[in-house]
């Protein structure tokens, strides 16, 4: 199965632990540094000045409350990743950039396309002094190879094995060949732990009792039930050109926008990602803190969820997406932070394929305003008793997305489509997504999502094949596409077999609707600063960036 990420809701949000991957997801990114470039009156930043000196404790919100586990192998989800990310390391690494660089691993290579080997740093140590061997390497991978419940098993579905092939190696022998498998390393795919901890721990691996045992900057120090989770710096840190100048990390758990930004105005919380809509123009005029806005592989979007209910037909599918005011959507409801998006994968993950994807996207003629005659026309040869079927939507209960479900709503009434909003409890909204018993025949759900790495391949794994994630429709129309691609090696002919797919699925509109595509942004006190401001704190170790101003 297809897992990835459903973020759900990034402020206020439901507290669902699925795996970028929802939930990613993560993994998103372009393939080139972001350029400066403006949104909603904010300058688009990759990294934020770097902070120059020592600092004893910052106290950081991670905006989606308490995680249910630190386990890297079983959570995947804004909070959990967002800590995770500076203290289990992968072997691979995305960077702000949304490139893939050597991580864990100093080297890779592809003898023959059902070979991958990974030269392993020989001067990584756990936080406990011991040194990461190939043994430890190849049991980490094992374990989402073999463990049909970590949220990463669907990515080894062309693994035959793993095996240490040498004091610094390990071999991954493919069934068939798999081009995608390679960048997934720089996810959680790869990530790497100690193998006698996590033996040992067992199942309360990642629990506030046992903690973790990785490689990254900053080691497990504390969970507080309820309160925080205390991350410290870990001083011999192979990584000499990144060295966290943050002494200890508390990472508290508030939910309620208005504790956030009360709590960030009175310097009781230092930073925190997702700034609350609520609260973004008092914190972005406060003389308290710096405001940035960076790129994201991040999209709300609509699912198909019933191939056979009111949107089985696929001019009105393309009707109600063109009626949709996208572009107001990402003005209001995400507060100028939302684009609208042309294809089903959103830019930032376009990666390999950024210049096809690019042109493919430029060739079609919306700019996310809503085209009501255009739509109507598109419905008069509709028949009447297709036409005359109610489309149903559920949202969760929050704002944001009570919001989006009326704009929806009233998109499809204004082109003579019968439309019913379904607001359902958020903390329950998750098994609308997973529980074929409780969506029923709704037709449309609403998502946040984000890739696992910055490519359209991963995307699509997740949105469009059989057994995604986001594929409640049981969607099969690029399944061939889709194969083809990951095992084509070239990586201008794999992009051309992508171009195919998102052709298709654009002329279909179907399992998802192109939403927005969101920005990421991040809020610090004026006594700290360095923290990228680009979508990588679910993979990439954020906090070493940190730093004090004084």
């Amino acid at each position: 199965m297809h897992i990835s990420h459903y973020a759900g809701l990034r402020r206020g949000s439901v507290a669902v632990t699925t795996g970028l991957i929802i939930i990613a997801a993560i993994a998103g990114c372009t393939s080139k540094a972001v350029q400066p470039t403006t949104t909603g009156g904010s300058e688009l930043t990759t990294l934020t000045p770097g902070g120059g000196s020592d600092v004893d404790k910052i106290t950081w919100n991670v905006f989606q409350g308490e995680p249910q586990t630190l386990d890297p192998f079983h959570a995947a989800d804004y909070t959990p990743n967002m800590i995770n990310s500076n203290m289990c390391e992968s072997l691979l690494q995305q960077t702000p950039e949304f490139k893939i660089q050597p991580g864990l691993a100093k080297a890779y290579s592809n003898p023959d396309p059902l070979t991958w080997v990974y030269d392993l740093r020989d001067d990584v140590t756990f936080w406990d002094g011991k040194p990461m061997t190939a043994d430890d390497v190849a049991y980490s991978l094992n374990q989402n190879l073999s463990d049909k419940t970590s949220f990463y098993n669907y990515l080894y579905a062309n693994v035959s094995s793993v095996a240490k092939s040498g004091d610094h190696q390990v071999t991954v022998t493919l069934s068939k060949p798999d081009y995608l498998f390679n960048e997934e390393m720089a996810s959680t795919a790869g990530v790497v732990v100690e193998k006698a901890f996590h033996e040992q721990a067992g199942k309360k691996f990642g629990s506030p009792d046992s903690g973790l045992m990785c490689t990254g900057p900053y080691k497990f120090t504390k969970w507080t039930q309820g309160q925080s989770i205390t991350a410290s710096r870990f001083d011999e840190y192979w990584n000499k050109d990144l060295k966290p100048k943050v002494k200890q990390i508390d990472f508290t758990f508030l939910t309620d926008d208005n504790a956030i930004t009360s709590g960030l105005l009175a310097g009781q919380i230092d930073g925190t990602y997702n700034v609350p809509t609520s609260g973004a123009a008092q914190l972005k005029s406060s003389s308290a803190g710096k405001y940035f806005v960076g790129a994201a592989p991040l999209e709300t979007s609509l699912v198909v969820a019933n191939p056979d209910g009111a949107l089985a037909n696929a001019d009105v599918r393309k009707a109600l997406q063109m009626a949709i005011d996208w572009k107001g959507i990402g003005q209001t409801v995400y507060g100028g932070l939302g684009t609208p998006s042309k294809l089903q994968t959103t830019q930032s993950a376009f990666g390999f394929a950024k210049d096809e994807l690019g042109q493919l996207a430029d060739s079609i003629p919306s700019d996310g305003t809503p085209q009501i005659e255009k739509a109507k026309a598109l419905l008069a040869n509709v028949p009447a008793d297709v036409k005359a079927k109610e489309i149903s939507l559920v949202v969760p209960a929050q704002a944001e997305t009570q919001q989006l479900g009326v704009s929806i709503k009233d998109s499809a009434e204004k082109i003579g489509l019968k439309f019913n909003l379904n607001v359902v409890p958020a903390t329950g909204y998750s098994n609308y997504l997973y529980d074929p018993a409780t969506r029923g025949s709704t037709d449309l759900l609403y998502t946040q999502f984000w890739s696992n790495i910055p490519n359209p391949l991963d995307w699509l794994a997740s949105t469009a094949v059989t057994g995604g994630t986001f594929n409640q429709s049981g969607y099969n129309g690029i399944d061939d596409l889709h194969a083809q691609a990951i095992g084509t090696k070239d990586p201008a002919e794999r992009a051309k077999l992508v171009v195919q797919a998102e052709t298709k699925l654009n002329d279909e509109m179907t399992p998802m609707f192109p939403g927005v595509e969101l920005r990421n942004d991040v809020w610090m006190n004026n006594r700290i600063s360095g923290a990228p401001a680009a979508f990588d704190y679910v993979y990439y170790p954020w906090a070493a960036h940190l730093g004090g101003t004084s």
